[in-house]
């Protein structure tokens, strides 16, 4: 399913933490189940990106809104009234509450972490890249070469 929403301010937690999220404006009744996310993010200034979805209350920091929170991994710059479109990959982990903040650092970063191993991962196919100059070689495609006099 992919879920398309206007980039809002939220409280700047996530900015805090080390992680900024841009906050999607999107009708929490389409929202997937709460949990941690792996997606693509699609948008004007972000063209296919993966990032880290947080959907859910965030229970650590007594949330009571459901939020739809997306992560871009070295992305820096302003969403702020973008929209965006996010396609979910695969479930991380569910929602769950932390003794701490930096706990939940610690495991916001092992989330990044795992959502990184998608970077191999081709979005037609969801299937591994293959090395493309490996690929080439073995296929005999390289452009020939001019000849040396």
């Amino acid at each position: 399913m992919l879920y398309c929403g206007r980039v809002v301010a939220g409280d700047k937690l996530g900015r805090k933490l080390g992680y900024p999220t841009a906050n999607l404006e999107i009708d929490p009744s389409v929202f997937p189940k709460d949990g941690v996310y792996a997606a693509r993010v699609y948008g004007d200034k972000v063209c296919i990106r993966l990032g880290a979805v947080s959907v859910g209350t965030r229970p650590t920091v007594a949330g009571s809104q459901r939020l739809f929170e997306v992560y871009i991994p070295e992305f820096k710059g302003n969403l702020y009234g973008t929209e965006l479109k996010v396609s979910l990959i695969k479930k991380i982990r569910n929602q769950k509450k932390f003794a701490s903040i930096e706990e939940l650092k610690r495991q916001i970063k092992e989330d990044v972490r795992e959502v990184l191993k998608f970077k191999t991962i081709d979005p037609v196919k969801d299937r591994r890249i293959p090395d493309r100059k490996r690929t080439s070689r073995l296929l005999g495609s390289r452009k020939p070469q001019p000849k040396k006099d």
